[in-house]
């Protein structure tokens, strides 16, 4: 998938942080591998090894709240998952899987995280903070022709 032009990731927090996308290559955040593969919904094995963007930092870039738990993450087609912040501190905004480009730059990928739950095409990243009777699935929305992308 192309990126269309002034596409972007937002990630929330007191100081958003914006990154464009295709991301330059004087970026100047820290990069990361994860390595983690998946059955894709096709039935195929997708990449062992996605490098990126570290999540971790960026978020404590954007000053993510202390009190944060979860974390949603949606794609440029509305596609959002919400994801424990453990998790997510480990993953990356990956734009290369096994050594190739990634479709539908970045994915979202981190340990542990099913193929069904990596968001592709990123577009913003929001700290989240549930209450421990609360369902992060509350927060999710799978219905891809909602999409907004800012």
């Amino acid at each position: 998938m192309a990126s269309t032009p002034d596409a972007h990731v937002t990630v929330a927090g007191d100081r958003n942080v914006r990154l464009p996308v295709p991301l330059p290559a004087d970026h100047g955040y820290e990069t990361a591998t994860v390595e983690e593969s998946f059955r894709c919904s096709t039935g195929d094995r997708i990449a062992e090894r996605w490098s990126g963007l570290a999540v971790g930092p960026l978020l404590f870039d954007a000053d993510t709240p202390e009190e944060t738990t979860h974390v949603q993450v949606e794609g440029a087609d509305g596609f959002t998952v919400c994801v424990p912040i453990g998790s997510t501190l480990d993953g990356v905004l990956a734009f290369e899987g096994s050594g190739r480009n990634v479709e539908s730059e970045p994915r979202f990928a981190a340990p542990g995280i099913s193929g069904t739950r990596t968001v592709k095409g990123v577009r913003r990243i929001v700290p989240v903070t549930l209450d421990p009777g609360d369902h992060p699935e509350q927060w999710e929305d799978f219905n891809i022709d909602t999409a907004a992308d800012e």
